[in-house]
C-alpha cells in the first residue's frame, strides 16, 4: 500500500510505503520542509552540508552494531557482485553479509541479522554489507554523512546537536522506508523541538511505539514472514549502541572495468563520535 503526499518546497511528491491513504491525504499539500535550522530531505536532493542518513531496517542497525562491537570499517555495497569484489580486496579480514529472501548468498558469511551477529567474531574485521537501499540513499559528492537509527539514537543526538545546516534524510528517498521516516521523526523532534509539524513528526504521532512502526513497515513485514519478528525488537531498542558511523570514503566501480551493467559506488563507514 502506498500513500502519496506533496512536499512543499521540495519540488516533488513522495510515495511512502504503507502510509495509510487517509493520513497521506491529510498531509498532502500541508506538510514537508519548513526552512530554518533543519531540513528533512524526502526527495534525494544533494545535501549542502552535514547529512544524517537514517535507516533502521534492513541494514542500518546491523552496520551500527558491527562498529560498536569493534569492526574496523563497514562497506555498503549495492549488490553481491560489488560486495564480492570488495571482499577479495580486503582478504582474510573481510566479513561478507547479505541476504536474498532471508538466506545469505553463496560464499557469504551470514545474513543482515542483529541476532546472528551474537555468534560472529566481529572485532578487527572489515565488514561488507549488501544493502542496495542504503547504498542508493547517498549521492556522489556528499562527504559529511552520519548514519543514524534507533539503536544509536542517544549517541547520534549528542553528536549531531552542534552541527549547523544539518539535513535529515530517511533511507529509500524519494520512496522512503516507513521505518526510516518514523525514526527520522523521532530524531527531528528531539533535535529541533520547535520545528512545525512535518511528515516525519506526523508519522511519529501515528506510530508512537517504534517497535509497532517497524512491524507495520514492509521491511518489518518481510522479517515477520520469515519468522524473524524478534529482530524487530532488537532494532527498536533505543540508545543501546554508543557509536555513530561516519562516511569515510567512497569507491567507484566503472562498469567496463568490472563487468557490471552500470557504474556502481560502494561507501565505507567507520566509527565516529563527537
Amino acid at each position: 500500500m502506498y500513500g502519496r503526499a506533496a512536499v512543499p518546497g521540495a519540488l516533488c511528491s513522495i510515495a511512502v510505503k504503507s502510509v495509510p491513504p487517509a493520513l497521506a491525504a491529510h498531509l498532502r499539500g500541508r506538510l514537508g520542509y519548513h526552512g530554518g535550522v533543519c531540513r528533512v530531505d524526502l526527495c534525494l536532493k544533494p545535501a549542502g552540508g552535514p547529512l544524517a542518513l537514517v535507516e533502521v531496517l534492513p541494514a542500518g542497525s546491523v552496520l551500527t552494531l558491527l562498529l560498536s562491537r569493534g569492526a574496523k570499517e563497514v562497506w555498503v555495497a549495492p549488490g553481491p557482485k560489488v560486495a564480492r569484489l570488495l571482499a577479495e580486496e580486503l582478504g582474510r579480514e573481510a566479513l561478507l553479509l547479505g541476504e536474498v529472501e532471508g538466506f545469505p548468498p553463496e560464499g557469504f558469511h551470514g545474513r543482515l541479522a542483529l541476532m546472528d551477529l551474537e555468534r560472529v567474531t566481529v572485532e578487527g574485521r572489515k565488514a561488507v554489507l549488501v544493502a542496495p537501499i542504503l547504498n542508493g540513499s547517498l549521492l556522489p559528492g556528499e562527504e559529511e554523512v552520519y548514519l543514524v537509527n534507533l539503536r544509536n539514537a542517544k549517541a547520534a543526538l549528542k553528536a549531531l546537536r552542534p552541527l549547523r545546516g544539518l539535513t535529515l534524510r530517511p533511507a529509500g528517498a524519494p520512496e522512503p522506508l516507513l521505518s526510516a521516516l518514523v525514526a527520522t521523526g523521532f530524531l527531528q523532534k528531539r533535535l529541533f523541538p520547535e520545528t512545525p509539524t512535518t511528515l516525519t513528526t506526523a508519522l511519529l504521532k501515528a506510530f508512537p511505539d517504534p517497535q509497532e512502526a517497524l512491524f507495520q513497515s514492509p521491511e518489518g513485514q518481510a522479517l515477520h514472514r520469515q519468522g524473524r519478528t524478534e529482530e524487530l525488537a532488537w532494532a527498536s531498542l533505543i540508545g543501546v549502541d554508543p557509536v555513530v558511523p561516519r562516511l569515510a570514503g567512497m569507491r567507484f566501480f566503472p562498469k567496463r572495468d568490472f563487468g557490471l551493467t552500470q557504474d556502481r559506488y560502494a561507501q565505507r563507514f567507520v566509527a565516529w563520535n563527537a
